[in-house]
């Protein structure tokens, strides 16, 4: 069995006209008898206008409770599509991550995916359905329903096909692949037509926006090539992550010396901040230390860069974490005294 998944982003969803395109996208796909998983994101800034509501009603929202409304959005994209499928004479069914049998750890709003039971979307996948999945969630073993972070759309379609052992991934964005650095800064970025797992791993994890970083992670781990393409545009172009090894080259690249180092991406980091604790010999204080590290896991604050130095421990985390970051570390490390 021949299986694709595909990935459209929140930009490639908006609106109904983006929606007819992604049919047809789909339907030329579903008529070279290749079986097909679609996850989909909100539309367009649908989540951060959920977070916005959220913020109205609850000063300090529960994290379990914010994740329940927040993957809400993502539902919403699964029944119109498949509804607009259903109309256009072809078999599709929308399932949420809890019956696409997404299993997850309880770390609410950035979960960690544990396994995938596959057994319900190749039950879908063999009865002629087009398969739709809602991206971003998952749900727990007491069946509390999980989010998966910014940008864990990409980490479903990912992980959905490497359970599956899919042919290929296909990542839909509102770009037309992966550049050098981001053309709307950079208007003469190059377009890369083959990353590197490694290489693309770097580049998401140092600001390129156009991966998640814990897809790519995915990806590499169970060799799934991820093509990354434009869903409003030519679906032939675009880019591809994937192992790449010296023997597989051919043409310009057979032809590189072999410690020819080429330099890929130029990226940028936005919305961080730099949180340092300063005191004597603070770089020797092995509890303090121990203590910022528990800190950060306990609120799922990812830490992007940190260095030492004996007056201070400078960190650079997420910006919108960056407060309750602070206050949790003023009441372990100074307290009230």
């Amino acid at each position: 069995m021949k299986i694709v998944v595909q990935k459209y982003g929140g930009s490639s969803v908006e609106n109904k006209e983006k929606l007819e395109k992604i049919c047809e996208n789909i339907i030329s796909y579903a008529n070279k008898d290749t079986k097909l998983v679609i996850v989909v994101s909100a539309q367009g800034d649908t989540t951060d206008k959920l977070m916005s509501k959220a913020n109205e009603y609850s000063k300090e929202p529960v994290k379990r409770e914010l994740d329940l409304l927040l993957t809400t959005g993502e539902v919403q994209t699964v029944a119109l599509l498949s509804l607009m499928l259903n109309e256009k004479g072809y078999n599709a069914i929308g399932l949420t991550g809890e019956q696409a049998g997404i299993l997850s750890d309880s770390t609410y709003g950035n979960a960690t995916i544990k396994t995938i039971y596959i057994g319900n979307i190749l039950n879908h996948l063999n009865e002629g359905n087009i398969v739709i999945v809602a991206g971003f969630q998952a749900v727990d073993k007491f069946g509390n329903i999980t989010s998966l972070g910014r940008g864990g759309s990409d980490l479903t379609a990912v992980a959905i096909a490497s359970a599956l052992k899919a042919d290929k991934c296909e990542i839909y964005s509102d770009i037309d692949g992966i550049f050098s650095a981001d053309p709307r800064i950079i208007p003469k970025a190059k377009l890369l037509k083959r990353i590197s797992y490694n290489e693309m791993l770097e580049a998401a994890s140092a600001g390129a926006k156009v991966l998640h970083n814990r897809s790519v992670n995915m990806g590499k781990k169970h060799d799934i090539p991820i093509h990354v393409k434009n869903s409003q545009a030519n679906i032939s172009s675009g880019s591809i992550v994937e192992k790449i090894l010296e023997h597989t080259m051919s043409g310009k690249e057979a032809n590189k010396d072999f410690e020819d180092y080429e330099i890929k991406f130029i990226t940028k980091k936005d919305d961080v901040s730099k949180i340092s604790i300063i005191g004597d010999m603070v770089m020797s204080n092995k509890e303090a230390i121990i203590q910022i590290f528990d800190i950060a896991y306990e609120e799922n604050i990812t830490i992007y860069m940190i260095s030492f130095s004996e007056l201070a421990v400078s960190i650079i985390i997420d910006k919108d974490k960056s407060e309750i970051f602070m206050k949790k570390l003023h009441d372990a490390l100074i307290g009230d005294t």
